[in-house]
């Protein structure tokens, strides 16, 4: 994602302020801190699951960009989503991967939860498992389709020749009216 800012540079990790992910974030933490309060049930939970799905491929993808210097990719946007995907299902299925995942995250808490909460040692998130949260997995897919539109690839003429490709399947190309075939 090369969009020129007002210096005429690309920021690294901006894409993360792009509007799907800061969306997906404000959801998220809405459904985490005020509706799974006043509405717990199927709905927030797989709220919850569909919002973070959606924006932590972009926090990879951001991460990635600030470490690197590289800008996004739809390579590089495919990985974050498919690994964002396979952590979440093995979170979701084995025991053995949510144990992990719990203290990790905890870990990685700790200094907010510290400073907030004055916590005096890392707490274990809650996760709950369930099969039936597999399928939000898809809302890992949006990365990879705001990358692909933000980035420039390129054209079918650059792909194949057009002198290679007969007229019909040339779309992008103007058609020769009856006039200009008889020259």
């Amino acid at each position: 994602m090369s969009r020129p800012t007002t210096a005429g540079r690309r920021v690294p990790g901006e894409l993360v302020l792009h509007p799907v992910p800061l969306v997906a974030l404000a959801v998220l933490l809405l459904n985490d801190h005020v509706l799974k309060a006043a509405a717990p049930g199927w709905v927030t939970g797989k709220l919850s699951d569909v919002a973070g799905l959606a924006f932590f491929p972009f926090l990879l993808l951001a991460a990635r960009d600030v470490v690197t210097r590289r800008a996004p990719t739809v390579a590089a946007a495919q990985v974050a989503a498919a690994l964002t995907a396979l952590v979440f299902a093995a979170v979701k299925l084995s025991a053995a991967a949510r144990d992990v995942y719990v203290d990790v995250v905890g870990a990685l808490r700790f200094p907010v939860d510290a400073l907030v909460g004055g916590v005096a040692a890392p707490v274990r998130v809650v996760v709950q498992p369930d099969a039936t949260d597999v399928w939000t997995v898809l809302a890992c897919a949006v990365v990879v389709l705001v990358v692909r539109r933000a980035v420039p690839g390129p054209s079918p003429r650059d792909l194949v020749g057009e002198q290679d490709v007969p007229l019909a399947v040339r779309p992008w190309c103007p058609q020769p009216s009856p006039a200009t075939m008889r020259r």
